[in-house]
């Protein structure tokens, strides 16, 4: 059976012969290329036995990824339609059963019934490889598959003010079980306003409610995790206008997630954070933000996380056709609360990523870029630090 890397040359010879239709036309016709390579592809200490745990002598992998994508977008009155479909294929050169081909789509309607009532209708499909930092099952395949439906609409009432409302469901499932990051399907909706300043200013609040089931848990069980949730977000949002292309984005949200039949393993708090996107220039760029943010993590001795993260990225434009981006991502995460108040985790981690990336556009058709990576886990528990460095390079042909 033939994989994509065999269809690769076939499919650029194909967008070749139709780019002059292309241009002019609302579809979209890409196919790419990227060559990743991964120091430590199952994020394993450094003390560990690889030839035990995977059956070869080291974690090192080479990987290829080919893109077949085909965009649609167009514009009929108030109305705006994207669609984007593409075919992905993974192969692994090392540990070939990790090798597979997704199937991903994204799609919007920007719709509007008069210029005052507006809003979007989004799908989208992707699917993964498990990361390896949470999922340790390194003899075999563990895809997950999420999927997301929105709807979203907006009333403008007189001069600035807007009422927002909208609904959405989401579903992860895996192909393997998992404790800590289940399969589950939402079903949430929201309403609220938002101010529109004269300078471009926004501040916005919404009331969302979320009700979750988990798919593949039976209750009652002895560890006491729950097959349904509900949660409610209070949302407070900000975006600044600085002017310039300058912002200040900063956000306030409490969450309150209650659990019907097993209350021990309810949580609350305050996810918060605030960011700064500084144009310095014409050509460069400086982004720095900081976050704090509850995430459920259902285990025997914690009920769920919580991570500070500090990300900071700088971007210069060196020429028209070549830009040069650097970012450094620090966070902290702790993994708090417990359905058993005699067992805790004290369990702490500090992550690490760096990334500078090269992107060059070689042609109106076609972009190039190359990045290297260094990622890195520290952890106040034993076996579960790592130390990954990763580099990847990319061609993008577009029509």
């Amino acid at each position: 059976m033939r994989t994509l890397h065999t269809l690769l040359p076939a499919g650029l010879a194909f967008l070749a012969t139709s780019a002059a239709l292309a241009q002019q036309d609302p579809l979209t016709l890409s196919a790419g290329y990227t060559l990743q390579s991964d120091s430590n592809l199952f994020r394993l200490p450094a003390t560990a036995n690889v030839q035990a745990l995977t059956g070869q002598s080291s974690a090192a992998e080479t990987i290829g990824v080919t893109t077949l994508g085909l965009g649609f977008n167009t514009r009929q009155s108030l109305q705006t339609l994207a669609v984007n479909l593409n075919l992905v294929d993974y192969r692994y050169l090392n540990f070939s059963y990790l090798s597979f081909t997704a199937n991903n789509y994204n799609a919007a309607w920007q719709w509007a019934v008069t210029p005052r009532v507006t809003g979007t209708f989004s799908t989208d499909r992707k699917e993964t490889l498990n990361s390896f930092s949470d999922f340790t099952g390194y003899r075999q395949r563990n895809q997950r598959l999420d999927t997301t439906t929105r709807f979203d609409a907006a009333y403008q009432l007189d001069g600035p003010w807007r009422l927002i409302a909208g609904t959405s469901t989401t579903r992860q499932e895996n192909q393997l079980t998992q404790v800590t990051g289940s399969d589950f399907t939402t079903n949430a909706a929201d309403a609220g306003v938002r101010y529109l300043f004269a300078s471009g200013s926004t501040l916005s609040y919404q009331l969302r409610t979320n009700n979750g089931s988990y798919l593949n848990r039976t209750v009652p069980n002895t560890s006491a995790l729950d097959d349904q949730f509900t949660q409610l977000d209070n949302d407070l949002r900000l975006r600044w206008a600085l002017g310039g292309g300058s912002a200040v984005n900063a956000h306030l949200t409490h969450i309150n997630r209650t659990h019907p039949r097993y209350g021990e393993r309810d949580y609350n708090g305050f996810n918060f954070g605030a960011g700064v996107d500084w144009a310095l220039s014409g050509k460069t760029s400086l982004s720095t933000s900081f976050s704090h943010t509850l995430d459920a993590y259902a285990a025997n001795n914690s009920n769920y996380s919580s991570t500070d993260k500090i990300s900071v990225s700088a971007g210069w434009q060196i020429s028209p056709k070549v830009g040069l981006r650097l970012k450094n991502d620090w966070a902290q995460r702790s993994y708090l609360g417990s359905p058993n108040t005699a067992v805790s985790s004290n369990r702490q981690d500090i992550t690490r990523d760096t990334t500078l990336t090269i992107n060059w556009q070689a042609h109106d058709q076609l972009a190039l870029s190359a990045s290297l990576q260094k990622a890195n886990r520290g952890v106040n528990q034993a076996n579960l630090d790592y130390d990954s460095t990763m580099l990847f390079f990319t061609a993008q042909l577009t029509y």
